[in-house]
């Protein structure tokens, strides 16, 4: 069979996790404390080139691109420690290359396998020789230091021009939203799965089970994974107990459920063509093929018609599928960016595979493995590709997840040769043909809950976060509950409240609502 020296392969994958004792001031040499995130991303950076075993290919790599650490992805999050102010120049300068093309992603979970989809394409249209992407977070490091008093240096000036994408999280900074302080990730992903829970009619307990049921199958993963950052032992019980310090975060979220960003993880990979890896003399039993690909972009969380799924997934995956020719059954090998349990629950939902006992993950989860933000799925990737090298006749599936289940990107892998554009407008055209959920920011009446969740501080309810619809209008709103009444909060934790009735209204500090059976209409 002759192949398209056209044809763009993955070459080289690379990890490296620096894990950090109790005492940071012990943990390592004073002249290297902790490392910062760009020599983290080059340690990665060297490892996916090494892993590629090929001399010449500092020469051959002409675009650096990473993905950004939370420092860079959103707004007022500090960087306590300075900071470069070009991370692909730095990582460039740190490995020893000298590209002409340097690109700072969009921020989102989805981006590891958008970039590997956009660079798999500028390759085959002869747009790049050789793509090295990477990416990092170095939380871990940050928080340690800040507790021990630690100061580090990790400023770094690069002159050098790069394309600086825009961050694209519009939807998260949604004014309204924020002003009923719906503002953590795992707020909004609760509300979603309320939702689910439901629409498939289970109660709290039963569901509870469900999520760590589902999530437990990844510790081992992670725990057999050199490049996890967490070694855990803890079973389904344990994830869904709110014990031992395991209290919720969202309800009914056990902290166990939801992604551990406090990590210093980085991955990178490097991408070339068929006809650049045989002039280099790379091994073909190191190439991996893009077979398939799609992308797709949710409606903002408060205009989805059904706050329990996203149609945005489910077509992206089955696109993904039909572009690359396979069935289901045909992948061995997956993983899921599994910042929630939703997403894992959704993605085998969308693939119709809900009836196999499948962890849903290849490193072992953000839960367990660790959660390094926009790169999680840069290491995803890395884990399924050196599982199709193993085993060259089964195919793999990424599916990466941005926002709340609203940015989507799938990749299905092989060592099988092929590669063809794919072209996912079809799909977000008919995605963004549906209606819009109307939504009304000054709510007042008789209204029926939709989804809701309590924040909890230090293991106690803060405050409720509830999704309504008026009785009259069918019109939509985000409320919270009265002002320091934990009655209310009882009432939400004590059952599957979705579909009860409520009265809503507004004030200057925002909307409020309670139960019917103990409250007077608000005044507006």
């Amino acid at each position: 069979m002759t192949i398209d020296l056209n044809t763009p392969i993955i070459v080289g994958v690379g990890e490296f996790t620096q894990r950090l004792g109790d005492d940071l001031s012990q943990a390592l040499s004073p002249q290297q404390l902790a490392l910062s995130p760009q020599q983290l991303a080059v340690k990665a950076a060297k490892a996916a080139i090494n892993d590629a075993q090929s001399d010449g290919m500092l020469k051959t790599i002409d675009a650096v691109v990473c993905t950004r650490p939370f420092y860079d992805s959103v707004p007022l999050w500090q960087a306590p420690f300075g900071k470069t102010d070009n991370m692909p120049g730095s990582v460039a300068k740190g490995v020893g290359i000298n590209a002409n093309q340097l690109v700072y992603a969009s921020v989102g979970g989805n981006t590891p396998q958008a970039l590997v989809n956009e660079w798999c394409e500028k390759l085959y249209m002869g747009q790049a020789s050789m793509v090295l992407l990477a990416g990092t977070e170095a939380i871990a490091s940050t928080n340690h230091a800040l507790k021990q008093g630690v100061t580090l240096d990790w400023a770094e000036h690069i002159d050098q021009p790069f394309e600086d994408r825009p961050l694209d999280i519009d939807d998260l900074l949604d004014q309204h939203l924020l002003q009923h302080l719906l503002m953590t990730m795992p707020a909004n992903y609760a509300l979603c799965e309320v939702a689910r829970m439901a629409k498939l009619g289970q109660d709290v307990d039963s569901y509870t089970e469900q999520m760590a049921q589902l999530m437990a199958p990844m510790v081992a993963v992670a725990k057999a994974n050199p490049y996890s950052m967490f070694d855990l032992d803890i079973n389904a019980d344990q994830i869904a107990s709110t014990d031992n310090r395991n209290g919720y975060v969202a309800w009914p979220y056990t902290r166990a459920m939801v992604a551990k960003d406090g990590v210093n993880q980085a991955a990178a990979l490097v991408l070339t063509t068929v006809g650049k890896a045989q002039e280099l003399g790379i091994s073909e039993s190191k190439w991996v093929y893009l077979r398939g690909y799609a992308e797709a972009k949710e409606k903002p969380l408060l205009s989805r018609a059904d706050l329990a799924t996203s149609p945005a997934m489910t077509a992206a995956y089955q696109q993904a599928m039909l572009n690359a020719a396979i069935n289901p059954n045909d992948l061995k090998v997956i993983d899921i960016y599994s910042c929630f349990p939703i997403v894992v629950s959704e993605a085998k939902a969308a693939l119709a595979i809900e009836h196999l006992d499948h962890p849903m993950t290849e490193t072992g989860g953000l839960s367990f493995f660790g959660g390094p933000g926009n790169n999680y799925s840069m290491h995803g990737i890395a884990a399924v590709v050196r599982k199709l090298r193993a085993d060259p006749l089964v195919y793999g599936l990424v599916g990466a997840n941005g926002g709340v289940m609203s940015k989507h990107a799938v990749g299905i892998y092989s060592c099988q040769a092929g590669f063809n554009i794919c072209n996912s407008q079809t799909i977000q055209q008919r995605l963004d043909a549906v209606p819009d959920v109307k939504v009304n920011h000054s709510p007042s009446g008789r209204a029926t809950i939709e989804s809701y969740t309590i924040h909890y501080d230090r293991g106690q309810p803060s405050f409720a976060i509830v999704v309504g619809a008026l009785n009259q209008t069918g019109e939509r709103f985000i409320a919270n509950g009265p002002d320091g009444d934990t009655s209310f909060l009882n009432y939400l934790v004590e059952a599957n409240r979705v579909g009860a009735h409520i009265e809503v209204g507004t004030s200057e500090q925002g909307n409020r609502c309670k139960p019917v059976d103990t409250a007077s209409l608000i005044e507006a």
